[in-house]
């Protein structure tokens, strides 16, 4: 499906610490002729504590170190603390589970953040709906203009497409304008 663009390294269950020199070393071998590399996620490279700034310096030093060596962006996945996510903040830079310096020292962020009850009924959707919209957009970016926020619709496989929800107030003018069914998406 991907041709000689891809290349996945599985390497669950391998005890990955890329603070050892022959983990450093594979990764360093890895990202030697790429653009880009994709860890997911960042607890499974390392055996550091998250919470820990002076470790978590080190890491994304270490990190930074093999992308500057190879010229191969390194982006790693990470999970938002469980206080974002219950909060609905899973889209504020300051988001990230662990020490601040995982975002601080760092030059990009995104996020993928669950429809809340609050934009489900903002937009529209049907509760039993809820869990297949995701709002993405970057929380952090010292370089380029600004990108908006998009909404994503999850399909068969869990694949993400676009989403153009209407508001309420645009659903209400519609339904005024038309009379019909409910119109949630227009895809």
């Amino acid at each position: 499906m991907f041709g000689r663009a891809i290349t996945i390294e599985p390497l669950a269950g391998m005890k990955v610490n890329i603070m050892q020199r022959k983990w450093f070393n594979f990764f360093m071998r890895f990202a030697e002729g790429k653009r880009i590399v994709f860890l997911d996620t960042l607890r499974c490279i390392h055996l550091l504590e998250e919470n820990d700034s002076g470790q978590m310096a080190d890491l994304i030093g270490t990190m930074g170190m093999i992308s500057t060596q190879t010229g191969c962006a390194l982006v790693f996945l990470h999970h938002t603390s469980k206080s974002s996510a219950i909060n609905g903040q899973g889209g504020e830079q300051q988001a990230a589970r662990g020490s601040s310096v995982l975002t601080d020292n760092i030059r990009w962020q995104a996020f993928l953040a669950g429809c809340t009850k609050a934009e489900a009924k903002e937009h529209d959707i049907e509760e039993a709906r809820r869990g297949f919209f995701v709002r993405v957009g970057i929380s952090k970016q010292n370089f380029g203009v600004p990108v908006p926020e998009v909404w994503m619709r999850r399909v068969d496989g869990g694949v993400l497409v676009p989403a153009h929800l209407k508001t309420t107030s645009q659903v209400a003018s519609r339904r005024s304008a038309k009379s019909g069914g409910k119109q949630r998406e227009e895809s």
